[in-house]
């Protein structure tokens, strides 16, 4: 049986390599095709890109993903789960295409950005059916092809974006940024006809039929919700850190010290975290195939099994955090040439690289939280390592760049133990039991 865990852990790692394979030869094939300025418009958008798909998506398919695990009978939660994102993407897409000429007028203050925010639009109601079909594969146990998707997302996206390229050498700098904007969505809608497929093959659900949405009740809809909405806080809380501390670091600051803030931050989140996170692919991956499997296995008491999967999982996460962070820490200077050909932040990347072996450990002790519904639990966590960090920036602000550093990674160490020591308090009592 542990041979089968291990064997099944592997295989998702080595397709979930193969996937950001395909994922960094998109970011070369945009590096190499976008202008700088197209390239600024596109990151511009980016962070309104992800709250949408995070309002959209509402943490439904890590929700159905565990709902299904824990019955035998999938209809009910599946079909609750389409209509609850029929109604919120709706709204979440008529609301959005109102506050466009907004949001890029005065809070982005691009007016000339709008068509790259428009092509977020049809992105809503496809990201959200893809996450739907990729949580009920991975709710029914069938994890590998949940995981393949990301390989037929990143391969259209290649072969849609050289195509496109190809084809119109003369776009200007708006138009390669809505078109690279705009892959994501075809990148999307290969891997929601390859998700089809595969369930089509093994003869489940008729998605279109009427009789599929009968006999609904509000149990139905409680359960996806009683799941989905701390996870979609937290995640709503991660992004909305993000969008605060830029502007927090540099209140009461003097001109010079707005700069050198500014220059630090760029250097951390432009070159330090992408590589410090780099791993977070084949840990996500763990902890979506540990979710709905976990679950599957509490459930039903087979305990002892249910905890082997997960310290095989938090076994292969931590010694994937380690082995990435002895090469940061040994390797800076020529990780940052190999990446960017300089070497700005390889300072800041040795400092942060052992704090964040731990960080390897946040997406499975996550999604144990979940499995284990202490959802809500999760979202405090969340919140308190980023009210945390905050505190830490504006606190510490005078002291300089390291201000960013000391925040960025006490938020993390304390959501990360304070999963870790509920889980232990859960865990203990089960065995107790």
């Amino acid at each position: 049986m542990k041979k089968t865990i291990i064997r099944s852990t592997l295989l998702l790692i080595i397709v979930s390599v193969f996937a950001k394979i395909l994922s960094f030869i998109v970011r070369i094939l945009l590096a190499r095709n976008l202008s700088v300025e197209a390239m600024s418009y596109y990151t511009l958008a980016a962070p309104t890109m992800v709250i949408i798909i995070t309002l959209a998506q509402m943490g439904i398919p890590s929700a159905l993903s565990k709902v299904i695990a824990e019955n035998d009978y999938e209809r009910k939660p599946l079909a609750a789960s389409i209509l609850i994102t029929i109604i919120t993407n709706t709204i979440i897409a008529l609301l959005f295409l109102l506050c466009i000429p907004y949001l890029a007028h005065t809070i982005l203050k691009q007016n000339i950005i709008q068509p790259v925010l428009y092509s977020i639009v049809p992105l809503i109601p496809v990201v959200s059916l893809s996450g739907i079909l990729k949580g009920y594969l991975y709710g029914i146990q069938q994890h590998l092809h949940a995981t393949n998707t990301q390989i037929f997302e990143e391969l259209t996206r290649v072969f849609f974006l050289l195509g496109m390229f190809l084809c119109n050498p003369t776009l200007d700098a708006i138009e390669m940024a809505t078109l690279a904007m705009f892959s994501i969505t075809v990148g999307e809608v290969a891997s929601i006809i390859y998700m089809l497929l595969c369930i089509k093959k093994q003869k489940k659900h008729s998605f279109v039929s009427l009789s599929f949405f009968q006999n609904l009740c509000k149990k139905d809809f409680s359960d996806i919700y009683n799941v989905a909405i701390p996870m979609t806080s937290s995640r709503l809380i991660g992004s909305l850190t993000y969008f605060l501390e830029p502007i927090v670091m540099v209140i009461g600051l003097n001109t010079l010290q707005v700069q050198t803030m500014v220059h630090a931050y760029g250097e951390l989140n432009g070159y330090v975290l992408p590589i410090l996170t780099m791993p977070s692919f084949i840990t996500i991956t763990l902890s979506n195939f540990l979710l709905p499997s976990f679950t599957y296995h509490f459930t039903r008491n087979h305990i002892a099994h249910a905890k082997k999967l997960f310290n095989v999982i938090i076994g292969c996460c931590f010694l994937i955090g380690v082995s990435c962070s002895f090469i940061c820490y040994q390797y800076a200077e020529e990780l940052l040439q190999l990446f960017y050909h300089n070497t700005n932040g390889a300072d800041v990347l040795r400092q942060l690289s052992w704090p964040f072996a731990l960080y390897s450990l946040q997406p499975p002790l996550s999604s144990m939280m979940h499995a284990l519904s202490k959802s809500r639990g999760a979202m405090f966590d969340t919140l308190l390592g980023c009210i945390v960090r905050i505190l830490c920036v504006i606190a510490l602000a005078y002291t300089g760049p390291s201000s960013l550093t000391i925040g960025l990674t006490l938020g993390m160490l304390v959501t990360t133990i304070l999963h870790a020591i509920k889980l232990a308090n859960v865990l203990r009592k089960t065995t107790l039991k």
